[in-house]
């Protein structure tokens, strides 16, 4: 058995982290889309191509589960994709990223705590996080704020993890946001900005910050990969443009990702 997870890019490799943590005892083969990332600002259209691609290839792999660690992909393509692949499970990231808002508000015990959901603009655009948290948390009073960051991808794929100008952009994104409410819960709606996480607190101070690279990986560590009796964490990695993977991702491929957890 192998799982399959495929990313617009590089971004993708934070949820692979924290399955292979989850699931000491799986193997993994990984598609990042360099070729095309980003697919924020694309078209549905154009991101439910290009999702379908990435998964039919991952079938071509002979892999058993498709985990789509995308949440333009999870938010825009996720029905198209499980038709493309059949009988292969297909698990997205938005579900679980909804959920784990839902636990964090109940660990803040707050009735009225805003939620600030981060992401590209073609999710914000679709309302999957919006619309779902709007369903779980209905008429408690809480404030649901969708910011679309669409500089953040390219920049994280650039390698400016830790710029100025990267710190900027995301001060310019959320500042009017904390200013006009108190402290809440902000979920990062991309599978890239865990590679930021530690910029989106700095600009969020007293913010409960959660994502769903974590949440889709706690959730499936639930279900039926459990204890399938595979063995060594393999990952094999496929990137649509070698080229483009930038050089702090393919450290932590050579480094972390690579060995055992």
């Amino acid at each position: 058995m192998r799982i399959g997870v495929f990313d617009s890019g590089v971004g993708g490799i934070t949820v692979l982290t924290e399955l292979r943590r989850q699931l000491r005892d799986s193997s993994f083969v990984y598609l990042g889309d360099t070729a095309n990332v980003p697919y924020g600002p694309k078209s549905a259209q154009h991101v439910e191509r290009l999702s379908v691609d990435c998964a039919l290839r991952l079938k071509k792999e002979g892999v058993d589960a498709v985990v789509v660690a995308c949440n333009t992909a999870s938010a825009l393509a996720l029905p198209a994709i499980q038709k493309a692949v059949g009988k292969i499970p297909v698990h997205g990231v938005v579900e679980p990223g909804v959920q784990s808002v839902a636990n964090a508000i109940a660990l803040l015990g707050s009735k009225a705590a805003p939620v600030l959901v981060l992401a590209t603009r073609a999710t914000i655009r679709s309302r999957a996080y919006g619309t779902r948290l709007e369903a779980l948390l209905g008429p408690q009073g809480h404030p649901i704020i969708e910011q679309a960051c669409p500089l953040l991808v390219p920049m994280i794929e650039e390698g400016w993890i830790d710029h100025p100008i990267l710190h900027q952009t995301i001060a310019e994104y959320v500042g009017q946001h904390v200013s006009e409410h108190a402290p809440g819960v902000a979920l990062l709606g991309c599978t890239h900005y865990p590679w930021i996480r530690a910029a989106f607190e700095r600009a969020l101070p007293g913010w409960e910050v959660v994502d769903s690279a974590q949440a889709v990986a706690e959730a499936l560590g639930r279900e039926q990969f459990e204890g399938a009796g595979l063995r060594a964490g393999r990952v094999e990695w496929i990137f649509t443009d070698p080229h483009a993977v930038p050089a702090f991702a393919r450290a932590l491929m050579e480094q972390s990702v690579m060995e055992p957890v």
